[in-house]
C-alpha cells in the first residue's frame, strides 16, 4: 500500500480534502478535534506546492475557515474552500487526472469519481474502512500518517531526480 501512495501523491498537483473526517472530526456542525496527522500532511503538502483545496460538503464554508485558521492552516488553503469537488476543480484550474480527493463518505467517492478525480479513503476505524470498500473504494488508510510519509517520500524522490538531471 505504502509504494501505491507514493506513486499516487508523485503525479498530484491538487490535493482536495474533505471537511468531516480527513481535517477533522464535527459534532453538531462545528469542528470537535483535529484528525491525527492532518496537519502536518497539509503542511508538507503546501510546502512541496501542491495546490490544496477542502470540499465542505454540507458544512457551511465559515465554519471551515474558522477551523482552518484556527489550526494554523488558513494560509495553505488561501480561499480555496468550496461545496463541491467540481466547484473546486473549476476553481482551481485543477486537471481531474492530476487531482486527489481525500474523502471519508461514500458520497465524497462517488463525487470524486463523477468529476474524474483519484480517491483516497480515510475512515479511522474498520467499521468507516468497510463502508468506503463496500461503496467501491481502492485505496482506503485507518490513519493519514502513511500518507504523509509517502508525501515526503515523493518529495525526496522528486528531489533526487531533479538533482540527477542537473549532474
Amino acid at each position: 500500500m505504502y509504494d501505491d501512495l507514493v506513486d499516487v501523491i508523485d503525479g498530484t498537483e491538487h490535493v482536495l480534502f474533505g471537511f468531516d473526517g480527513p481535517l477533522c472530526r464535527t459534532r453538531g456542525g462545528a469542528a470537535a478535534w483535529p484528525t491525527p496527522y492532518a496537519d502536518p500532511l497539509v503542511r508538507t503538502l503546501a510546502a512541496v506546492g501542491t495546490g490544496l483545496a477542502v470540499v465542505g460538503g454540507a458544512t457551511p464554508a465559515p465554519t471551515v475557515r474558522a477551523y482552518l485558521a484556527g489550526r494554523g492552516l488558513a494560509g495553505c488553503f488561501g480561499t480555496h474552500v468550496y461545496g463541491d469537488v467540481a466547484g473546486a476543480l473549476a476553481a482551481l484550474g485543477a486537471r481531474p487526472a492530476a487531482s486527489l480527493m481525500v474523502g471519508a463518505t461514500p458520497a465524497e467517492l462517488a463525487a470524486a469519481r463523477e468529476a474524474g478525480v483519484p480517491f483516497l479513503g480515510h475512515g479511522p476505524d474498520e467499521r468507516a474502512v468497510d463502508l468506503l470498500r463496500g461503496a467501491g473504494a481502492e485505496r482506503v488508510v485507518e490513519s493519514l500518517e502513511p500518507v504523509l510519509a509517502a508525501v515526503r517520500a515523493a518529495a525526496r524522490r522528486s528531489a533526487g531526480t531533479y538533482s540527477e538531471q542537473r549532474a
